[in-house]
């Protein structure tokens, strides 16, 4: 019987969330008869916990190989001698963010590289990140992938631009069963919920949904509206938005529940689900809203229209237009019938398009090609790998 072969999997980060859902649910879900997964994250925390959890081999390595030359190497070094001790026959990072180093030692090793984009990459991202560039680049939507094809081609002539969507778990995500004690403690004696879910950012676009929110307590006086997530990168922009909200008088209505691990049973409480972002790539937030049977109002940006489909499973609008995203969130609010069949439109297009089984066979149908490719390219010998990084 053949062995499986060894996966290396490069986090950019030590938490869960984002980048490393995907991942978790690729490793859970991966066929170890063919692939051995093998993690690498850059400090312990709770991915790594998660990995001595589920019985799958974890190593930290710092990182600091975005800007450092020096880290670079250091980090490309532990990388192949990690992949030489286990046999890493592939390297799949997370995030461009995370690749410079694994792209680096995958072409000592040499073994094919997979880069996953996590977020839209900001301008002359791939470009700086891609020096090393991999066989193959993973997006979360046909958009995303026209958006990203010139710069990976740029940096590595061939490389296949692949769009495999986010997957999301609909046991776990599911309209039942409603946890009554969470229902009652989010809705209290509200008319309608309105739940507005990811980071707390501009990004996210929180100050037009706090505009709408309140252009619809002049009609719905009753409707309560839920912020779920917490905060990023930015420096206190809770304080910033509780602000805002009330300037604008709905400080009353407006809740701030940061990061809960039981994110189905809030949404279950709600009859609306909103997403305004005006920057994500295939967000998880509106897959998982969708698999509760949820409508879903949302921005046209990255991943969003290919996954909430307008006037079928949810509504699209156009970003930074509050009185669009009003008019849209009423809609749905008014015409509880709607919802339930805009809900349920949802729910069967994540169970039939967007699971965690489609993403992973996708996921295995793609290394299965990349093995089966291999160029001269990645015979080059270390020396010439070398001086290209200190030169980088």
């Amino acid at each position: 019987m053949t062995k499986p072969l060894p996966v290396l999997y490069v986090a950019s980060s030590e938490n869960i969330g984002g980048g490393n859902r995907v991942l978790l649910d690729i490793v859970s879900g991966l066929n170890r008869d063919r692939f051995e997964p093998l993690i690498v994250t850059p400090a312990p925390g709770p991915l790594a916990d998660w990995a001595n959890d589920q019985g799958v081999d974890v190593e930290v390595i710092p990182d600091g190989d975005w800007k450092e030359k020096a880290r670079l190497l250091r980090r490309a070094a532990a990388f192949v001698r990690l992949g030489r001790a286990f046999g890493v026959g592939l390297v799949h990072a997370m995030s461009p963010r995370c690749y410079r180093a694994a792209g680096l030692a995958g072409r000592l090793l040499p073994v094919p590289r997979i880069c996953h984009l996590d977020a839209p990459p900001a301008p002359g991202e791939l470009a700086w990140s891609f020096r090393f560039g991999p066989e193959a680049v993973v997006s979360g939507s046909d958009g995303q992938s026209r958006q990203v094809a010139a710069d990976a081609r740029a940096a590595r002539p061939g490389c296949r631009i692949v769009a495999i969507p986010n997957g999301i778990d609909t046991r776990t995500y599911r309209p039942a069963p409603v946890n009554w004690e969470t229902h009652l403690e989010l809705r209290g004696r509200a008319s309608h919920v309105v739940v507005i879910t990811g980071d707390l950012t501009d990004a996210n676009n929180f100050p037009t949904f706090l505009r709408a929110a309140a252009r619809i307590t002049e009609q719905l006086p009753e409707c309560v509206f839920l912020a779920l997530g917490g905060e990023a990168t930015e420096p206190a922009p809770r304080a910033r938005y509780e602000q805002l909200a009330a300037d604008l008088g709905i400080g009353d209505r407006m809740r701030f529940l940061g990061v809960r691990s039981d994110v189905a049973d809030v949404l279950r409480a709600a009859d609306l689900v909103v997403v305004p972002s005006l920057d994500d790539g295939f967000p998880l937030a509106v897959l998982e809203a969708m698999a509760c049977a949820k409508p879903v109002v949302a921005t046209p940006i990255g991943g969003g229209p290919e996954a909430v489909i307008d006037e079928v499973t949810g509504l699209v609008v156009p970003p930074n237009e509050p009185e669009r995203l009003a008019s849209a969130m009423l809609r749905v609010l008014n015409d509880r019938i709607l919802g339930l069949r805009m809900g349920n439109a949802a729910r069967a297009r994540v169970q039939a398009q967007l699971s965690v089984p489609r993403l992973v066979t996708a996921v295995e149908a793609l290394y299965t090609e990349v093995l089966g490719r291999r160029t001269e390219d990645d015979f080059v010998s270390v020396s010439d790998q070398q001086n290209r990084a200190i030169a980088s």
